[in-house]
């Protein structure tokens, strides 16, 4: 049975149904991330979860209890907002041990907790200060270290590295991998950051339109998804995309039927230049020398745009013309609707 079991989920804000019958199952100990474009409902599904927005349909059960009209401070679970949500006039103790001040529990329980918090997130030493002393990232860990003295059976993670800049991001995204290997904890993560997503998650949830479009591992999106949004949402660069029609014959007759009149997928790397001139004629567009690879963005003669992406350095520049070499073995095809069309065996 799952741990946390999301039955027929609905949200509406007044005519409109944000979130329309989300069914989804999370197993003890799981990352789940949920990612998606703007409006597409990921954070007021965590909402939902956390018991901060009311849930107008279906039905929310953890460990076998149904908390779906319980309020937030029953369901055994603690969230972690983007804005931090600290108090500016308490220590990064005080902050900490809130909660379980106003929970009763002991002076001896408390500092127990709180200390054994500070050591996992290094906040040992910060812990008589206040939140306007500390930067960034040791803001968002004391805002961690208020979850993790709860000991919840979930915990809700709301976009929380948006307000740091890249190198912060990318300390405190290995600082919260690591945290959830020591606690084992089971976690639901709002991001849309792409990295994130692919290098935290046992499984992601892509959602578009207040819809689940698709859930697996990050490797069976990138390699397997289901569908165009899928596939272009997850990968940075996006997949390259383009119209059969604007393809080569030996393109469109690698396509298996039910893409006729479709689209051709393939990755960045999937792509790559000519070395004798050969291959499908473009013209170099915009080059991104990105130090350890480069991504060469070429157009088509028949308008189709391309990305390759390069593990070395590339002598070339915009306006060269080109010869790009497509791996269709690596292929993904999609027919009218954008749904992917798999190649027969």
């Amino acid at each position: 049975m799952a741990y946390l079991e999301l039955k027929g989920i609905e949200k509406f804000f007044g005519e409109h149904r944000a979130i329309k019958g989300i069914d989804l199952e999370i197993q003890p100990g799981e990352f789940i991330v949920f990612v998606g474009p703007s409006g597409c409902g990921k954070s007021t599904l965590l909402r939902l979860i956390a018991g901060l927005e009311h849930i107008d349909g279906g039905q929310l059960n953890l460990d076998g209890r149904d908390i779906t009209h319980l309020p937030s401070s029953k369901r055994d679970l603690a969230m972690v907002f983007q804005s931090y949500a600290l108090y500016p006039h308490m220590s990064v103790y005080e902050n900490m041990s809130f909660a379980l001040k106003l929970a009763g529990e002991s002076k001896k329980t408390i500092n127990e907790k709180v200390t054994r918090a500070a050591d996992i997130l290094n906040l040992t030493d910060y812990l008589e200060r206040t939140p306007g002393a500390l930067s960034g990232g040791q803001r968002q860990r004391v805002a961690i270290g208020r979850a993790i003295v709860r000991a919840p059976k979930v915990f809700l993670f709301d976009e929380p590295l948006s307000n740091l800049d890249a190198a912060l991001r990318g300390q405190t995204r290995v600082e919260i991998a690591q945290l959830h290997r020591d606690l084992g904890a089971t976690t639901i993560y709002v991001t849309h950051d792409q990295v994130e997503a692919m290098t935290l998650a046992d499984r992601v949830v892509v959602l578009r339109d207040g819809l689940i479009e698709q859930v697996g591992s990050p490797l069976e999106l990138y390699d397997n998804p289901v569908n165009q949004f899928v596939a272009q949402f997850i990968g940075t660069p996006q997949m390259n995309v383009a119209p059969l029609a604007q393809l080569p014959a030996e393109v469109r007759a690698a396509a298996p039927a039910g893409a006729d009149g479709g689209s051709m997928g393939l990755r960045p790397e999937s792509v790559r230049l000519a070395e004798d001139g050969t291959g499908v004629p473009a013209t170099v567009v915009l080059v991104e020398a990105l130090g350890a690879e480069t991504l060469i963005y070429a157009k088509t003669q028949t308008g189709a745009q391309m990305v390759a992406r390069q593990a070395d350095r590339a002598n070339v520049h915009v306006g060269d013309a080109v010869g790009l070499v497509l791996d269709l073995s690596k292929a993904h095809w999609f027919d009218t609707q954008g749904c992917t069309v798999r190649n027969p065996v």
